[in-house]
């Protein structure tokens, strides 16, 4: 407080905690969720963003965008059809949505798009190289996932 009080128009304001700017509302996705963003007790709803438990404005975006293309995939493939296959986990999209399924509800909290989400490789190659071989596989991966959907 005392840091804070230095700034001009700090002087005599109220701390009314510190250590945090703001706080998200997120649900317990790891119980809640499927991996295609479906609430489990209620499939017909879908949830995207950051309700779901992401942190960012690019994955909560993103989550937007992996509901709009499962809505998409179902609708292709009418009423009788399966429902389409979640993207891999090997992708950002797909790493991210295994977090928010797989995670342990007891100690699940929001996170980023990171290489730590994502399933490793193997073998897994030297640092250098690390990032284009994660890039590569998913990009591998993601062809394929298209391609089965018909995309």
């Amino acid at each position: 407080q005392r840091v804070f009080r230095m700034l001009p128009g700090l002087e005599n304001a109220e701390f009314v905690r510190l250590g945090q700017m703001h706080r998200n509302t997120f649900i317990n996705s790891p119980s809640h969720l499927t991996a295609d963003y479906r609430v489990r007790k209620s499939p017909r709803l879908r949830l995207a963003g950051q309700i779901t438990g992401v942190e960012g404005y690019l994955e909560s975006a993103a989550t937007g965008l992996a509901v709009a293309l499962y809505l998409l995939l179902e609708r292709r493939g009418g009423a009788a059809a399966e429902p389409p296959p979640a993207l891999p986990a090997t992708t950002a999209l797909g790493a991210l949505a295994r977090h928010l399924t797989e995670s342990d509800p007891k100690h699940f909290q929001p996170a980023n798009i990171n290489y730590g989400l994502f399933l490793p490789l193997e073998p897994e190659p030297k640092k250098a190289l690390r990032r284009a071989a994660y890039v590569a596989r998913a990009a591998a991966e993601l062809a394929a996932w298209r391609q089965r959907c018909g995309l």
